[in-house]
């Protein structure tokens, strides 16, 4: 009888599947337990601190969020009746944290789109148009010039700077990776990266133990197996031996691998 299967991006273990993993890392030492005194020094504290970094740095579809806030900007709609400054949290579910973002993306009417030469297809009657990254110096002399379609945007504390300032209402969507929850009741939460990642969150977790437990030999063996040996870390692994992050394929480089690449050009003034 063939075994069961994981649904798409659903979390299929929890911290408390991981924990007895963790503790083989660490070569089966007999601290390696929960009920610890100091809750930090419980293997589902490693864990949850491996997810942490590991999930803040790299997409997961897991996390990622399709169903995003449709946000109206527009004149006088935006912090304290600005413009162009709305808070990042307008954009996200409530209670929603962002680790990981795509570009957001403005919709506008066909005139509207003609009007800043875009390409307007003739079956609808709206267009969506990711708006470009610039960073808070190179968007500045946009922000106060009133008036036009803002295709460009930057992140400035809990704020999104949106220039130029957008001349009426537009509506605006922002696809994102939430951070990753935890329950109150740490062993319960579901870990949510994909099966062919949870090697790679044990070990990250494993490493983190070895330090605290003052294993520091073992804890610099566990984090080149994670990210390659010494020579593939200072080269920039451009000479070396990978670690198993780096030998990962992510779901999207999977989706895509037999389509062509496009690529978005971009000219800077």
């Amino acid at each position: 009888m063939p075994g069961t299967l994981n649904p798409p991006a659903v979390a299929s273990q929890t911290i408390n599947d991981l924990i007895n993993q963790v503790k083989a890392d660490l070569q089966n030492r007999s601290d390696v337990v929960e009920g610890q005194a100091n809750p930090e020094m419980n293997p589902s504290a490693w864990i949850r601190d491996a997810l942490k970094e590991i999930t803040a740095n790299y997409p997961f579809e897991e996390l990622r969020i399709n169903n995003p806030p449709l946000v109206t900007i527009g004149p006088g709609l935006g912090y304290k009746g600005s413009s162009y400054m709305y808070p990042v949290s307008q954009f996200l579910n409530s209670g929603d944290d962002v680790t990981l973002t795509e570009d957001p993306v403005i919709f506008f009417t066909p005139s509207q789109a003609t009007s800043v030469g875009l390409i307007v297809g003739t079956t609808s009657n709206i267009i969506g148009y990711p708006m470009n990254y610039l960073n808070p110096k190179a968007i500045q002399t946009l922000l106060f010039v009133p008036g036009g379609i803002p295709y460009n945007y930057s992140r400035y504390g809990n704020q999104y700077w949106f220039g130029p300032q957008p001349g009426q209402p537009y509506q605006v969507y922002l696809p994102y990776q939430v951070r990753h929850p935890f329950l109150t009741n740490l062993v319960n939460s579901p870990v949510r990266v994909p099966p062919d990642w949870i090697d790679v969150i044990c070990f990250a977790a494993a490493e983190r133990g070895a330090i605290r437990l003052r294993w520091n030999d073992q804890a610099t063996f566990i984090h080149n197996v994670l990210y390659g040996d010494p020579d593939y870390q200072k080269s920039g692994g451009q000479e070396g031996r990978p670690g198993l992050i780096a030998a990962r394929m992510f779901q999207q480089d999977r989706d895509q691998r037999l389509s062509p690449i496009q690529l978005t050009v971009a000219t800077g003034s």
